[in-house]
């Protein structure tokens, strides 16, 4: 049975007796007023689809019901009805509101189209007005976001010409909306940079977006550095319109990259100069320069340069950080023999692995390949690697540096994090020079280890080792392992020991 519920608004029973028939046959729900005034009535006290309604009746005629329809019951679809003859009538109410007419007498099938097609109108009608209002306020909540954007905003069309631009953008320029509008974006927008040259123009030929471009923002006399982004505007047909360009002002962040500068610039020289006086100087009384001095005084000694030793690796490693990461550092790649390099570290490592008693060793399955690699930063990954290891290793452990070829990344991907690498970024193939670090120490818990080759972060129980470090040097080595386009990463459970792997690229040259 059919929802809609259907007002007859007539004072000739008979009509209304067969309406009420012939729409109750259609399926429709219908109910039935004697004139405008029942009619009035019954409005207020249900809901109706459509309102079928006689222009001449007692107390209140047709006309005058719809005029009280329309204020109070904007929502309702009105049909009138009217004898022939009284047509023109019929169009006046059509022009204050009611949807279609239909004069008596009237066909059933007629009348039935007209009733279905005036429900659907309306319907469609009311949908359109939702959906306008919710266009409306989604419009209204845009324009706000726009204009409390503290970036700057400018749209314009495909001739170049501004559209708009938001509060910010006024703000910055010193020019209104209604200045702007409708000029060539170059004569809104002066740059540094040519005027083919800026993102919203850019867009115009290219169709595409065109991401985090640079440069100065012409102010007067004052030049703005900006951060600037344009995407196309298009219509619901995918036809481009414009392009929109969200410039954001990053004069703060370029002072602090100068204050970072400032900061890399002290460490390199107003701590590292003090630190090699103060080198200098225990040299010198520990030679017995300035005098005699016995074992323990000399035991002191040596424990202060290997402290200040470890202070200027702690800086060099800072400052190696910066420099990767500001695209300054400069490496040079050879064709090494793995197992030499290797072996030449572990030398270093052979006396403080006698003292403590910990078994330091090298495996290696085959003969090796050579690799290219830059050999002062892969020894001071290494360097790096094997001093965590012999911190958090108890004297009596086990540090072992393996070495093998691996014919395929392929088997090895699924042990790759996806925390440290996502599966994008790591090949489907190709031969790779594996290099373990194992160690028998105390190992990480599980949830780290996505998170410790980042900048000044460590492993909440390393806190319990020997030393405690500065969480750079794993990012120190992160950064290596990508300029030689490899990867690392690390394996561990606690109480039972770390491995950290070393996959270098042997197929393509870095």
């Amino acid at each position: 049975m059919n929802s809609d519920r259907i007002l007859i608004v007539d004072d000739e029973p008979d009509i209304a007796l067969i309406l009420k028939l012939q729409l109750e046959d259609a399926g429709y729900r219908t109910d039935r007023a004697r004139d405008g005034m029942d009619a009035l009535e019954q409005l207020s006290r249900g809901e109706y689809s459509l309102m079928l309604l006689d222009i001449k009746m007692p107390r209140m005629d047709g006309m005058a019901v719809l005029a009280r329809v329309s204020q109070e019951y904007p929502d309702l679809a009105v049909m009138m009805m009217t004898a022939h003859g009284s047509e023109d009538i019929a169009v006046q109410a059509l022009q204050k509101g009611a949807i279609d007419y239909i004069a008596k007498p009237f066909s059933t099938d007629d009348m039935l189209k007209r009733v279905e097609r005036a429900i659907q109108f309306n319907q469609t009608r009311l949908e359109n007005l939702r959906l306008q209002k919710q266009l409306d306020v989604e419009r209204q909540k845009m324009e706000v976001v726009l204009q409390g954007m503290a970036d700057l905003l400018v749209a314009i069309d495909t001739d170049g010409r501004v559209m708009t631009v938001n509060r910010r953008a006024e703000d910055i320029l010193g020019k209104g909306r209604d200045e702007v509008v409708g000029k060539p974006v170059q004569e809104v927008i002066t740059a540094d940079i040519g005027a083919d040259l800026l993102p919203c123009r850019l867009v115009l030929v290219s169709h595409e977006p065109c991401l985090d471009i640079t440069y100065q923002l012409m102010v007067g006399t004052t030049r703005i550095p900006v951060l600037s982004s344009a995407t196309p505007l298009v219509n619901g047909t995918g036809e481009l319109v414009g392009s929109v360009e969200i410039l954001r002002d990053i004069s703060t962040l370029k002072a602090l990259e100068q204050e970072r500068e400032d900061f890399v610039s002290m460490l390199s020289h107003d701590l590292k100069t003090p630190i090699t006086a103060i080198v200098g100087s225990l040299d010198l009384v520990r030679e017995g320069r300035l005098g005699p001095i016995n074992e323990e005084q000399r035991e002191y000694l040596e424990s202060a340069v290997e402290s200040c030793s470890e202070m200027t690796d702690m800086i060099d490693t800072l400052l190696d950080v910066h420099k990767f990461e500001a695209g300054k550092m400069v490496l040079v790649f050879r064709e090494e023999d793995p197992q030499q390099l290797v072996q030449k570290i572990l030398s270093r490592f052979r006396s403080v692995a006698h003292r403590t008693q910990i078994d330091l060793h090298a495996t290696c399955r085959e003969p090796l390949p050579p690799f290219r690699v830059d050999r002062h930063k892969f020894s001071r990954l290494l360097n790096n690697l094997l001093s965590n290891a012999f911190k958090f290793t108890p004297d009596g452990g086990e540090i072992e540096v393996g070495m093998e070829e691996l014919a395929d990344i392929a088997g090895c991907r699924d042990r790759i994090p996806h925390q440290t690498y996502p599966s994008s970024a790591i090949p489907a193939s190709g031969r790779f020079l594996k290099v373990t670090v194992r160690d028998t120490g105390e190992g990480m818990p599980e949830e780290a280890l996505g998170s410790i080759f980042d900048r000044f972060v460590q492993a909440k129980n390393r806190r319990l080792g020997k030393t405690r470090g500065t969480g750079l040097g794993l990012a120190f080595c992160r950064k290596v392992m990508d300029a030689h386009g490899g990867f690392i990463w690390a394996e561990s459970r606690e109480g039972h020991g770390s491995t950290f792997f070393l996959l270098f690229p042997l197929d393509e040259a870095v």
